[in-house]
């Protein structure tokens, strides 16, 4: 007899594993459009339109200050944000994300041909994690305390209880993660490049501009190399592509089992 509910549980879990494995391929598509194409100089970039991929050193544009980071405030050109609340259910138990942003300026790629600007909005974002673990029962540093405060999706865990002999902290752990791009570290991009304003004469700034575009396979910002760069991006894509074919695989199977 078909059970209607194993049915739709499994219909379920394949729904989930398609999007998940959809997701996988995706980033595998990125892998092998970053490591199809070369980096070229940047004083190449004004005959050139379409996707391309520069490395050099990350520099402020002259009509934008950097930015402070949320957590840290390190000066910065670009960075994301993301806090995660370690979460207990019965045996179960995971690390959840409850915020996170971006936040950037325009900037500069500069290698030893010349600077180009890049325009980041919408790009996918690759750096490094600077990470502040509070466990529960702990106060925060006064900079993550204030977001704390202003931030309606995130509750302080730095509550105890005063039993008269000892006091019993609780809450959950926290984590407060930064990804940053700092002025003068190395930069790797892969964009759309189209032509920039005129610049003056002398000046290293090359007329293009490195942006998204409707038909990119993928705009990516990385503070490491184009090899690096790829291999981030691909041990995300094998645990996407493994997770989703595991639950397409367990939702067939119920699916199958239920009609027989």
């Amino acid at each position: 007899m078909v059970s209607v509910v194993a049915v739709a549980v499994g219909g379920v879990f394949l729904v989930v594993g398609l999007f998940i494995l959809g997701r996988g391929i995706g980033e595998f598509r990125k892998v092998y459009h970053i490591l199809t194409n070369d980096p070229v100089s940047v004083r190449d970039l004004p005959s050139r339109a379409g996707p391309v991929e520069v490395e050099g050193r990350a520099r402020p544009a002259d009509d934008h200050e950097p930015v402070r980071s949320l957590f840290t405030d390190t000066e910065c050109l670009l960075y994301e944000y993301e806090t995660q609340e370690y979460r207990s259910s019965g045996r179960h138990s995971r690390w959840k994300t409850i915020d996170e942003g971006v936040r950037g300026v325009p900037f500069l790629v500069e290698d030893d041909t010349g600077a180009v600007r890049v325009e980041p909005a919408g790009a996918d974002l690759r750096f490094a994690d600077h990470t502040i673990r509070v466990d529960a029962g702990d106060r925060p540093p006064d900079r993550v305390a204030r977001y704390v405060a202003a931030t309606d999706d995130v509750d302080p865990q730095d509550g105890s209880v005063d039993l008269g002999v000892a006091e019993l902290d609780y809450g959950n752990d926290q984590k407060f993660i930064e990804r940053r791009l700092d002025p003068g570290e190395d930069v790797y991009v892969y964009g759309a490049a189209r032509r920039g304003l005129d610049t003056e004469w002398g000046s290293r700034l090359v007329d293009a501009v490195i942006e998204d575009g409707e038909d990119l396979p993928a705009f990516v910002v990385s503070d490491t190399s184009e090899r690096d760069t790829a291999w981030r991006i691909g041990n995300g894509a094998v645990a996407m592509t493994l997770l989703g074919l595991a639950f397409v695989v367990a939702g067939g199977a119920v699916v199958v089992v239920s009609g027989l």
